[in-house]
This record gives C-alpha cells, structure tokens and sequence, in this order.
C-alpha cells in the first residue's frame, strides 16, 4: 500500500492585498482573504512530489465573493478558514492523507479528488511509444476531417 505524505507547502496571494506574493509561515494578514495553496504530495520513500492545489478562504472574503454577484461557489478543493495558520493547515493536510493509502499512486491522487486539484487530472497517460504513435496518428486523422 501507498501512503501519501506531504512534502512541502506553498501558499500564495495577491501582493497588492498583502504585500507579499508568498506566505511561507503563519502571519496576520487578517479575516478577510482568498490564497493559492498547493501541496507537494509524495510517498515516504521517494524523492519526487505531485502538486496538488486548493485554495484557502476565510468566511469574510467567502461573503465578499457570494456578495460581488456570484450566486454558487463550489466547496471543492477549499480551506476555509479564520486565519492564516501554516502549522493548522499542515496538520489538516496531513490527517486526510493519512486515510488515503491506496495500491497505486493514481489510486492515492484520484482519492485526494475532494480535497485537492491534482496536477495530472485530465491528463492522459502513455505506457509505451506504440500508444503514442497511436493518439498522434488519430490526432492527425481527426484533424484532416
């Protein structure tokens, strides 16, 4: 079984609210802000990392938006929270992936689906140069119609 762990956290803004364009611990920007945040995922053993992204928002800046004319904010791949509190949000992070352990790393990363925006969702993959000489052929065929 594979058990994701967190690497690393990046957390980002806008630098004309606060200044900054990169948090990377806890400070007092206030109650009232929306941030980037992506997690460097990977296993224990490993030296690598996927990026998964969410966001994080406080309930002022959540009013802010539903106010501004947008009626339905989806609830996925968000934090809500009161401030901004680098060690709170790794101890969260670190409790979801601690019941995401799953027998391939494409099991762990789908899995995380609620939670996070994983870097290769969408995406396709290749396990041999057949197969890729293959989509391109169809690529090709698709676009001479």
């Amino acid at each position: 079984m594979i058990q994701p762990v967190l690497k690393d956290i990046v957390i980002t803004g806008n630098p004309n609210i606060h200044g900054k364009l990169e948090f990377t611990e806890t400070e007092d920007i206030g109650d009232d802000f929306y941030l980037s945040g992506t997690a460097c995922i990977g296993t224990k053993d490993g030296d690598g990392a996927d990026c998964f992204d969410f966001g994080i928002i406080t309930p002022k800046a959540l009013e802010r938006e539903l106010g501004g004319g947008v009626d339905i904010i989806s609830g996925s791949s968000y934090f809500i929270v009161n401030r901004l509190d680098f060690e709170m949000i790794t101890r969260k992070i670190e409790q979801i992936l601690l019941k995401h352990q799953r027998e391939t790393w494409e099991e762990v990363a789908n899995s995380l689906a609620p939670y996070f925006r994983w870097e290769y969702t969408g995406s396709v993959r290749l396990n041999s140069e057949e197969e890729l000489l293959e989509m391109i052929r169809r690529h090709q065929e698709e676009s001479l119609d």
